[in-house]
């Protein structure tokens, strides 16, 4: 033990090190190195030179042998003559303080890496990443955070964003699914204005690429940031980490839909009216319940199911669950079975292959027919309907207290600023929103029949080849949010605006599947590849629940009638049924 540690301290550090000697007395752990400690953890580095801490020993004792900072793969590579360098070192080296916080290569040779940088008098201008296998990578532009543990080190009086992180694939090749040389490190350059630069020698933690994707999208789900947060997190986007990760995915969806495997229970027939196709993910419990309440009504063996599995370990418990739905209600369903998460746009897209109709029915786990004869209703809205109204439509879905959750999808936008010392850029972040969200059930006026602006993903009806030269979803989108919407405006970009029509729906909103933090990132992600992709048709024609797009403007004209409750000008398609809905409100509702 060193000679200068005081005695008090001494007795610290050898209550917590629970090694013994020979002769009964503690000592401190043999592993412990101090120089390979301040070069592992910066942070203690500057307490040190500050003055907070006596020592990293000290540290080590207080804390860090709880936190098990020895395990750690910085102290071990730092300890094996790696690492980054300490921070009293960089400061006289005029390089600022700096770390790289973890780099994560997939099986691919795809590279996240997260760091901060205390580079308020020298901004860092760029970051390059290179290892034994693979290009290296260089970026001039990429994401900055908000990161209070390192403002807490450094002592920043004004708001700065510390951190940093960068992600980046071999955009040229298609996605290995098999393991590449292992490489045990990468080297991270970092330079600054002044043309200083400062290395770091990292190790590479290995995932599989659809782990590095949750991965990625988990920590953008969380990230801090100064000022408005959607703001911030689209302007990150714009730097080329959103198209960099879009790419990713995409052929990682390829790779996905490529190990797809099917297995058909029930009646085995060549034609059907139409293909009902159900996404599943993380939850199996609505699988029975949907084949128990779908197969009461009428005309409904003149439909197939399709459940697309995006959860491998369901497979078997789905399997056994198609063996008994089959015996007992005698429907035919087909699994589509897949080995890693395709998210609901592609999965809807492979699930279509396997179609036997004209007709595809992409419908949420969690939605169930109101009305027992929906399958009828549906077939006779088919043939009775002039084909422009049945092209592509959704239907009414109503939660399980009776409100009504969804006639129909239109757009808003909410706007932000980013601010820095240079300028000040407005961002347009688009939305959806839902006609008569929470309206009681007997206000029929918002689901009557009539064009809208889009429909909701969980329940869409649509003609196979419409949907086809459509292209399907978009697989840009990350799990899901915005493909609904987004298909929706291709075919209005198409000429034909998608339609509502009244086939009532209970819908159990976000209770169909498992909700991760990465799908919170993906939403995001989402957002802004949807703002971006449609800013220019939706603003301003399609702003607003009565949007003045030429192929809407008829549908949603106003009217002379007012709302007897809210006193709102009503659209025609509304003013025709006002009176009828009014006659059906309790006296209660009708009391002014």
């Amino acid at each position: 033990m060193p000679d200068d540690i005081d005695p008090h301290l001494a007795e610290t550090l050898a209550q917590a090190s629970g090694a013994s000697s020979g002769n009964g007395d503690q000592q401190i752990d043999p592993q412990f190195d101090e120089a390979a400690y301040l070069r592992a953890f910066p942070d203690v580095a500057i307490a040190v030179e500050r003055g907070d801490m006596a020592s990293g020993l000290f540290h080590y004792a207080l804390c860090g042998r709880v936190e098990r900072r020895l395990q750690m793969p910085a102290y071990l590579s730092a300890r094996a003559g790696n690492g980054t360098q300490p921070a009293h070192e960089s400061v006289g080296a005029r390089v600022p303080r700096f770390s790289i916080d973890v780099a994560i290569a997939s099986e691919s040779g795809a590279v996240f890496i997260v760091g901060w940088a205390d580079d308020r008098q020298d901004p860092l201008v760029t970051i390059s990443v290179a290892s034994g296998h693979g290009r290296p990578h260089t970026w001039t532009r990429f994401p900055r955070l908000r990161r209070p543990d390192v403002e807490t080190v450094v002592q920043s009086t004004e708001p700065c964003n510390h951190g940093f992180w960068v992600f980046c694939n071999d955009d040229t090749a298609p996605l290995r699914t098999d393991l590449a040389p292992a490489d045990t490190e990468c080297l991270v350059e970092l330079r600054f204005e002044s043309g200083v630069t400062g290395e770091a020698r990292q190790p590479l933690l290995r995932e599989g690429n659809g782990q590095l994707r949750d991965t990625v999208m988990g920590y953008f789900s969380a990230i801090g940031y100064h000022g408005n947060r959607t703001v911030e997190a689209f302007t990150s986007l714009d730097l080329g980490a959103g198209d960099a990760l879009i790419r990713f995915n995409r052929a990682l969806s390829d790779s996905i839909a490529a190990g797809a495997a099917t297995e058909r229970f029930g009646p085995n027939r060549k034609h059907f009216t139409g293909s009902i196709i159900v996404p599943l993910f993380g939850i199996s419990e609505f699988f029975f319940l949907q084949s128990c309440l779908y197969s009461q009504g009428k005309g409904i063996a003149d439909y197939e199911f399709i459940y697309v599995i995006n959860s491998p370990e369901l497979i078997e418990l789905i399997q056994r669950e198609a063996r008994l739905a089959e015996m007992i209600y005698g429907l035919s369903q087909t699994l589509v079975m897949l080995p890693d998460n395709l998210g609901f746009g592609a999965a809807n897209n492979v699930a279509a292959r396997y179609a036997r109709s004209d007709r595809l029915l992409c419908v949420n786990p969690d939605v169930f027919p109101r009305v027992s004869d929906w399958a009828q209703r549906h077939s006779d809205l088919l043939n009775s309907m002039p084909a422009e109204q049945t092209r592509f439509f959704g239907t009414s879905l109503y939660y399980d207290d009776g409100s009504l959750m969804h006639g129909g999808m239109y757009f808003d936008m909410d706007t932000g600023l980013h601010v820095t010392r240079e300028n000040i850029t407005r961002h347009v972040m688009l939305r959806v929103e839902h006609y008569g969200k929470g309206a009681p059930a007997w206000a029929d006026q918002f689901v009557a029949s009539r064009r809208v602006p889009a429909v909701t993903g969980a329940f869409i009806s649509i003609a196979r080849d419409w949907f086809e030269k459509l292209g399907g979803f978009t697989q840009d989108y990350i799990f899901g949010h915005y493909e609904d919407a987004d298909l929706c405006l291709k075919s209005l970009a198409e000429g034909a605006p998608v339609w509502v029509h009244d086939i009532p729906m209970w819908h159990l909103e976000g209770k169909g599947a498992k909700r991760l933090p990465p799908h919170e990132g993906g939403s995001l992600l989402n957002r802004w590849l949807f703002s971006r992709n449609w800013q220019s048709l939706i603003v301003p024609e399609l702003i607003g629940q009565l949007p003045g797009h030429r192929l809407l403007r008829e549908a949603v004209e106003i009217g002379n009638e007012v709302d007897p409750v809210t006193e709102a000008p009503l659209p025609v398609f509304a003013a025709k049924v006002s009176r009828r809905a009014a006659a059906k409100r309790p006296a209660l509702m009708r009391v002014r």
